[in-house]
This record gives structure tokens, C-alpha cells and sequence, in this order.
């Protein structure tokens, strides 16, 4: 899981389930201080208890109907329960998020709310040297998360309140020194409930299900011993929905990705290039149309041999959107996260990879083990000026508006106080540009203060 930090800092969320890859080992160390070890359970029981605390504000609106300030109290609290069996195991993910303080004009969905439900229910069956080859080899079925590739298409979201889930089959197989991987599955998406506003409100349950008709399926490979130590992979995904869904998408999404991670002293570089064509609709009363869509990523960084170890990165995006009324060219992200590129989701979440022209750099700083600052500036323009502003639901069919949406400013700091325990605090804010203050229905043109604190203890 991409944490918002940097490479290998844990999520700032649950991820109990997540600790360990069984064809690889551990990738985040368990506390001492443990519901394993407090309750003396077997060595082929496992169990985290893990609860976040969020509260959030914001000052001023971007979105279309949307007037004055709010704020939020997202609740996030998770048990994982594992058993093994030599080679095989069985687990379940308990998740319930609710939120407090929201009202009828607040910001209000279903990646807020989710109370009281399963996000995994799976077997799984894993070995190190299948048949004797020394590959390694992995089959998980059941409800499960994906988080896959560099999660600009498939994640396991970090900060948002709730994840995205499937019911289905997934499949590694693994050169035992790591040098390739090939990874495929085939799932259905599972629909988070109650998806009515007052359902939210109310923090109801309801039994998630599964999206009927609906199937996603991927073949991924990736590749270690490229030139100048990088690392490349290749991808496609097919989404088939019911005629029902509002979207109608029959989407197939190939795509290239090379990357270098980061080192002291050395140049790292990610570059990503993902296609998309065939149909879907904006809405259920839209007409469906062909779609030819891409999206491009490039980044460079470099990490200095100093105190702090500091790390600048710069970045450019390009999603592209819009339709003639002949042809969609709006990208769609699939079951993607975005807070580690685009800024805080939550009440926020102003920006997502669609329509959007977008360069832009960071820098991280990490003091001690424990404690990492990061300052991130973007600067977003429409790609196509006369195509919707997504996450805003605004749009200038004339173009009189301009393309330019505004500057993303944010600054982050995260402190690991204890193997139990993380906090962390941050603020960002969008000075809106000439698109953002003047397109028909936009709301006041004050620039927006976004500010929120959590705290996460795990057993």
C-alpha cells in the first residue's frame, strides 16, 4: 500500500490484513502490545483490533451547490481474524465506518459510511516452492480488497473511510527471487449500502452486496532487471456492468508502467501510460457512447545523503475528458485511490484523474523513524475546458470560463508516537483560479481551507 509519506511507511489506516505477503514475508512489523499476544492466541490464529479517529473542517466550498463550511467525524474501526492451516488460511475483515457531524447540505457518501459489515470473507492457499520449482504461488478466493500495481486503477484505499471490495478469484505465480510476477483475477464489485442520503445521515446498516451482472477482470506481469534498475510491468483490465448501473461501462484498459524506487544519493522515476476505449454513459439518462480515453504519469525525484533525508519529487499528470456527443474521451480511474497524488479526500477531494492538465512537486522530509513531515504544490487545468471539473460537478460548455482550476497547496506531518499508536495532521488549500470562481453555478469564490487530525491505535 503507496502511503501518502513515501515508500515504506505504513497506511494510515487498517491494514491488519495486510502485514504480511506470504510469498514474500512481512512488510510492516506487529506490536508487542497486541490482541495476539494480550489474549495468548495459537500460533494459526491471527487477530488485529484497529481504530481511527478523524475530524475534519473545511471553510469554503468548490463544488456546485454547495455554500459555507462543514465539518466531519469519520469513526474507521476494523477487526481481522486469520487461521492457518499449513498451507491454507481463512480470515475475516470486520469493518465499520460511520461518521458524526454531518448535515443535509454537507459532503455525503458512500466512501464515508459503511457500518457493520465484512470487506473480506476469503480462503486462500499459498506456497513458496510450487512442485518443487522454487516459484512461488498463491490462490485467494471469497470477498477480498485488491491493491494492485502502482493503485491508479485498482487500491485499497488509505484515507478514505471505506474500501473497495470484491467477490471473486484472484492468482499469483512468483519467481522465488523475485525477478518477475504475474498476477489475474476475475470479481465482482461489491456495492456499498445504504447508498440513500438519509440511510448516511443516519449511519443505517445494510447488508453490502454484490453489483449484479457485473465482472472485472485483469491480467497483470511485471519484470525486475530492466535497464538503470528499473522495474516494468504490463496490464490490461476489462469492466463489464449491467445495462442497469448508471455508467453502463464495457471498459477494457491496458497499460505500461516503469519505475525506479527511491535510494540515497540516486535519481528515481515513475512513468505510466494507461489507454481506454470501448462504451459507457455520464449518467443513467445519458446516451452510451464509444469511448478513447488515456491518462499519462511522469515523475522524477531524487533523495539526498543528508540529515532528514530529503526527497523532492516532481509530477505531471494528464487525464483527458469531455465528448463531442459522438465520442467519450472521459477517463475513468476504475476502483482507484488518489489522496496520495491528488491531496485529502474525505470533504475535500477536490481533484480525481479525469479531464485534468496537472504538473506539479513535493517534498518529504523524515527527522527521525518516527516522525515525517511531506509539502506538496499542484496546479491543475482542465484538459478539455468545455468538459466537466468531476469532483466539483461544474462545467462551461461555452469555454468562457477558462481551463485553469487553481493551485493545490498542501503541507502533512505524521508521528509514529508508538508501535500502538499514530497521529497525524495536515492542511491544504485551493487558491481558485479563473475556471473555479466563475463557471455557471459555481459557489463563492473564497479559496478553500481544508485542515484535519487523526489518531490511529492498533492491538
Amino acid at each position: 500500500m503507496k502511503s501518502a509519506f513515501g515508500p515504506g511507511k505504513p497506511p494510515f489506516t487498517a491494514y491488519g490484513s495486510q502485514r504480511q505477503d506470504w510469498l514474500t514475508g512481512p512488510r510492516y512489523s506487529w506490536p508487542e502490545f497486541s490482541a495476539q499476544r494480550l489474549l495468548g492466541l495459537p500460533d494459526w490464529l491471527s487477530m488485529t483490533l484497529e481504530q481511527r479517529t478523524r475530524y475534519e473542517t473545511m471553510d469554503a466550498s468548490f463544488a456546485k451547490g454547495r455554500n459555507g463550511s462543514q465539518y466531519q467525524i469519520p469513526l474507521q474501526t476494523v477487526l481481522w481474524l486469520e487461521a492457518r492451516y499449513q498451507a491454507f488460511r481463512a480470515g475475516v475483515e470486520f469493518w465499520d465506518a460511520r461518521q458524526f457531524g454531518a448535515d443535509r447540505t454537507s459532503t455525503l457518501n458512500t466512501t464515508m459510511v459503511d457500518v457493520a459489515d465484512f470487506t473480506q470473507i476469503y480462503g486462500a492457499w499459498s506456497t513458496t516452492d510450487l512442485l518443487g520449482s522454487g516459484l512461488g504461488f498463491e490462490i485467494k478466493g471469497g470477498r477480498q480488497t485488491l491493491d494492485i500495481g502502482s493503485r491508479r486503477l485498482i487500491a485499497r484505499s488509505s484515507f478514505r473511510n471505506t474500501l473497495n471490495t470484491f467477490t471473486g478469484l484472484s492468482l499469483r505465480l512468483r519467481d522465488g527471487g523475485g525477478g518477475w510476477q504475474l498476477q489475474a483475477f476475475a470479481v465482482q464489485p461489491v456495492v456499498r449500502l445504504p447508498e440513500t442520503r438519509q440511510g448516511l445521515l443516519d449511519n443505517d446498516y445494510a447488508w453490502d452486496q454484490e453489483q449484479k451482472n457485473t465482472f472485472f477482470t485483469g491480467f497483470i506481469a511485471d519484470s525486475a532487471g530492466l535497464p538503470f534498475g528499473s522495474r516494468g510491468e504490463i496490464y490490461l483490465y476489462y469492466l463489464e456492468e449491467d445495462r442497469s448501473s448508471p455508467k453502463n461501462r464495457h471498459l477494457y484498459t491496458p497499460g505500461l508502467r516503469l519505475w525506479r524506487m527511491p535510494k540515497k544519493g540516486e535519481l528515481d522515476y515513475e512513468a505510466e501510460t494507461i489507454a481506454q476505449v470501448g462504451t459507457a454513459r455520464d449518467s443513467a439518462k445519458a446516451e452510451e457512447l464509444p469511448v478513447e480515453a488515456y491518462f499519462e504519469h511522469i515523475q522524477l525525484g531524487y533523495t539526498f545523503d543528508l540529515p532528514w533525508s530529503p526527497r523532492f519529487l516532481a509530477q505531471y499528470d494528464y487525464a483527458t475528458g469531455g465528448t463531442d456527443g459522438r465520442l467519450s474521451r472521459s477517463f475513468d480511474t476504475l476502483y482507484s485511490a488518489r489522496r496520495f497524488e491528488y491531496g485529502p479526500t474525505g470533504i475535500f477531494g477536490a481533484f480525481a484523474r479525469n479531464n485534468i492538465n496537472s504538473p506539479g512537486y513535493r517534498l518529504f522530509l523524515t527527522p527521525r523513524g518516527d516522525l515525517s513531515f511531506y509539502a506538496a504544490h499542484r496546479l491543475f487545468w482542465l484538459a478539455d475546458a468545455t468538459a466537466p471539473w468531476g469532483p466539483a460537478n461544474l462545467v462551461d460548455k461555452t469555454g468562457h470560463s477558462g481551463d485553469f482550476i487553481g493551485h493545490l497547496v498542501e503541507v502533512s506531518g505524521r508521528w509514529d508516537v508508538h508501535p500502538n499508536l499514530s497521529l497525524e495532521a495536515g492542511w491544504a488549500t485551493l487558491l481558485k483560479g479563473r475556471f473555479a470562481r466563475r463557471a455557471p453555478g459555481a459557489p463563492p469564490p473564497d479559496d478553500v481551507n481544508y485542515f484535519y487530525v487523526q489518531s490511529m491505535v492498533r492491538f
